[in-house]
């Protein structure tokens, strides 16, 4: 069995200069950061253990285009969406709902900055993205992080517009995969829940930052949520990935402006959306 304490697959010094190279000189930009990439892993494959955001983190960069980024450039990790949704926790007892949580890395940063007695609640249907986020949640409160009284939990279930039984793509990049609709298809099954009975059986009564990210099923999560769910419970702010947004059935961002949202900025592979005032 692999060693699972931190500083176990901390690559050899080549591979770090080459990471410091990437995070800290144009190297790490656009198509060279591929070509970074291809050399590092000629030297180190394999998760790697580095610090990120000041902690200590493992990371999987060879099966997961999302932490090869946090590896490499984490300072283009969304650095405008997170700096919203930092911003949006900083008081205490906030909370924030992480819908498509990947490696939880958006969690991670969600914990590492958010106020004291916040609430992270991360939704995941993969169990091995799930395991790798607690692993490295456990490193960030052994280095003493993490505020007092900070409550992280996650659900290892996907989100869409009915309970039940889905298909989650088995190939691609781990972040990449999707729940999948036509009949035929192949896939793992996972436990689907709505977005509503979920917030509803965690109890949460408000919430500040909602991070909606699932590679095209978007809108099978915001539009029945906002449909169904409880004016007051409605997120403040919104982030949602609208990549695939010419997959959805409802334009969920149109729907959202609909009821209130507006729309406070985008970038390439996001629309982050606040409703003001806060709904009472």
């Amino acid at each position: 069995m692999a060693d699972q304490s931190w500083g176990a697959h901390v690559p050899p010094l080549a591979g770090r200069m080459i990471v410091w190279l990437s995070r800290n000189t144009p190297l790490g930009r656009g198509s060279l950061r591929k070509a970074v990439y291809r050399v590092f892993s000629r030297l180190h494959a394999g998760p790697v253990d580095c610090q990120m955001w000041g902690v200590p983190v493992r990371l999987h960069p060879q099966r997961n285009v999302s932490e090869r980024k946090a590896l490499l450039r984490p300072d283009q990790m969304d650095p405008a969406e997170h700096a919203v949704m930092r911003a949006a926790l900083a008081k205490p007892r906030s909370v924030f709902v992480d819908v498509g949580g990947n490696a939880g890395l958006y969690s991670l940063s969600a914990a590492l900055h958010a106020g004291e007695g916040a609430r992270i609640v991360m939704i995941e249907p993969d169990d091995n993205l799930v395991e790798r986020f607690y692993f490295n949640l456990a490193q960030a409160r052994k280095a003493g992080r993490l505020r007092a009284g900070i409550d992280v939990d996650c659900h290892m279930v996907a989100i869409s517009d009915h309970d039940g039984e889905g298909l989650l793509s088995a190939a691609g990049s781990e972040g990449s995969r999707s729940l999948l609709d036509e009949a035929g298809q192949t896939g793992r099954k996972v436990v689907l829940k709505t977005l509503k009975g979920l917030v509803e059986r965690a109890g949460l009564t408000h919430i500040d930052m909602m991070k909606i990210d699932v590679e095209g099923h978007e809108d099978r999560v915001l539009p029945p949520f906002l449909a169904t769910a409880r004016a007051t419970v409605w997120p403040h702010r919104i982030i949602i990935e609208h990549v695939q947004r010419k997959r959805w059935q409802a334009d969920c961002i149109a729907d959202a402006q609909q009821r209130g949202y507006k729309i406070e900025f985008a970038t390439n592979n996001n629309t982050v959306l606040v409703r003001d005032p806060r709904p009472v």
